[in-house]
């Protein structure tokens, strides 16, 4: 996300642009109309006329100049129709109504002046900034208890599954904590008392969310928890795998990388504007002024929403919508049109085309970004759902393979080191067996979670079917492999699950092939498995190497 200081540099500098132009855009405007009452039945001159109000109707009222945008409809409105019925020309009438607001609108471009404060840039910065470091503390908590050792199992429980823990024995100590580094959330070894979580933080610090740790299961307890705002509440022995699920529901997503939004407007204050603001909103823009250039872009940017302009020269947004539409690649991307039109059915007859929404320029700030925002994580979680294992939200048995097979040819285009471990949790069925299928579900969640964190962002994991996981590890040799997968197991065997009040720990067994020992992507998986069968008959619990392949 840019500096909000030189955000606000920038729009009061697209704004200074904007009134700088305005003169220039009034002569042209009055030499167009000069032209058209010339030669009134000329739709191409028209055309061109109708261009030049329609930009000014639209980013007018953006940069405060309202007056310009209200007789700027005035102009637009009437040729509006006379392109759409194919008129020939224009009547006298309508050319003696035209003409004085074709002058009116001249004059208060020649000399502009702001009708109102209001759409300045603010001092403040029109949306707050996250932390540049919030991705990287989702999995920091902290952890309140008078007595560190009746907490000592559970930090390291949470630490095997991926968390980073902070233990305090003092609220102050934890408050000065919190101003510090903020937590994702704070877990309170009871008792919960309201006074002792009384914290002194500044309006600007968000207090994290609270999760209450208690001995007792009773109403009184829980009310006690509720009145101290907690906003979870669990009873020992603790599941750390299920505080971490409630954790992950309870903070704001964080994605690792920001929505990327195409720009597509002919008008360069316009699309400039729109694309600060939503910078300011931590949103990678591109813009682009030809929508000739789409296609081009398309590929390249690879946007999760496209911002059109309805109105362009060459293509309208409604065709260039048309054409996205066309391609398989991009059906499901949002589309957000920008227009100055008012009217609600026009504006649905734009929509047909399988736009998303409809904007009315001139562009409000804060509609645009949660416009955008709202579409484009809608898409993004689409996508997200398509590819992904409902439960354990790692990539499903089709994905898996797909990426496999991408993995094995650029390992081979590139002559480099590719390892595959193949692992399956030990005696599974006896979990679901003894101790129910939502139990089981809640050990599959905690071992994916661990699989997540303790692997690298390039290595590529997913649900292989029932139990079984899939870990593809690009750049990595076979003794590098063993080693981090047998860490994975360690860690995992160290972890503890409650069933009925009562704990329990599950193991793994894995099997690891490597590239290029095995010669094929099949090869590789096949040669995986029999590792994992070998791991399986010499007593489970343990992680087997594939031998050579003769």
């Amino acid at each position: 996300m840019a500096d909000q200081a030189s955000i606000l540099e920038q729009l009061e500098a697209v704004s200074r642009a904007f009134k700088t132009q305005l003169p220039e855009r009034g002569r042209e405007i009055e030499r167009q109309w000069s032209a058209v009452r010339k030669q009134p039945d000329d739709l191409d001159l028209l055309e061109g006329l109708y261009r030049l109000t329609h930009n000014l109707a639209g980013a007018g009222g953006t940069f405060g100049f309202s007056q310009i945008t209200d007789v700027a409809r005035e102009v637009t409105e009437p040729l509006r129709i006379t392109l759409k019925e194919r008129k020939v020309g224009l009547s006298d009438a309508e050319q003696a109504s035209l003409d004085a607001r074709v002058k009116l609108l001249t004059e208060l471009c020649i000399h502009p002046t702001l009708d109102t404060e209001a759409n300045i840039p603010p001092a403040k910065p029109l949306f707050p900034e996250l932390p540049a470091t919030l991705h990287s503390l989702t999995k920091l908590v902290y952890l309140l208890s008078e007595c560190t050792e009746d907490v000592s199992g559970l930090v390291e429980n949470l630490q095997n599954l991926g968390a980073r823990v902070g233990l305090f024995e003092s609220v102050k100590s934890l408050g000065n904590a919190i101003l510090e580094t903020p937590p994702a959330a704070v877990l309170v070894n009871s008792p919960a008392d309201e006074e002792l979580l009384t914290f002194d933080l500044p309006e600007t610090v968000i207090r994290p969310p609270m999760i209450m740790l208690s001995e007792s299961d009773d109403f009184d307890s829980r009310l006690s928890a509720v009145r101290a705002g907690m906003e979870g509440f669990f009873v020992k022995p603790i599941d750390a795998s299920a505080v971490l699920n409630l954790v992950d529901s309870l903070r704001p997503r964080e994605e690792a990388s920001p929505f990327r939004v195409l720009i597509v407007d002919d008008d360069q204050s316009q699309a400039e504007y729109a694309s600060i603001v939503l910078e300011q909103a931590g949103i990678t823009t591109r813009v682009i002024h030809d929508p000739t250039e789409v296609l081009e872009q398309l590929a390249e940017f690879n946007p999760e929403l496209l911002l059109f302009d309805v109105y362009m020269p060459q293509c309208s947004g409604i065709e260039l919508a048309k054409i996205v539409r066309q391609m398989d690649n991009y059906v499901g991307v949002p589309i957000i049109f920008l227009s100055v039109e008012r009217e609600r059915i026009r504006q649905l007859e734009a929509l047909q085309t399988g736009a998303d929404d409809f904007l009315t320029k001139p562009i409000r700030p804060k509609e645009l970004v949660s416009s955008v925002m709202i579409r484009a994580w809608r898409a993004r979680t689409l996508r997200w759902l398509m590819v992904r294992d409902s439960l354990t939200g790692l990539f499903n048995h089709a994905v898996i393979m797909e990426r496999l097979n991408n993995s094995f040819a650029l390992a081979q285009r590139q002559n480099s080191h590719l390892s595959v471990a193949m692992i399956d949790l030990d005696h599974f069925k006896r979990i679901n067996d003894n101790y129910g299928h939502s139990t089981g579900d809640r050990v599959l969640i905690g071992f994916s979670r661990l699989l997540r964190e303790r692997l690298r962002e390039s290595d590529v994991v997913g649900r292989y079917g029932g139990e079984e996981f899939l870990v593809v590890l690009p750049d990595t040799t076979l003794e590098h492999a063993e080693l981090v997968i047998e860490a994975v197991r360690t860690a995992f065997a160290k972890t503890s699950f409650t069933a009925n009040g009562a704990l329990f720990s599950v193991t793994l067994s894995a099997g690891i092939a490597g590239f290029p020992r095995s010669g094929s992507a099949s090869g590789l998986l096949d040669a995986a498995d029999i590792a994992l069968y070998k791991a399986k008959e010499q007593g489970r619990n343990r992680t087997i190497t594939a031998a050579p392949q003769p």
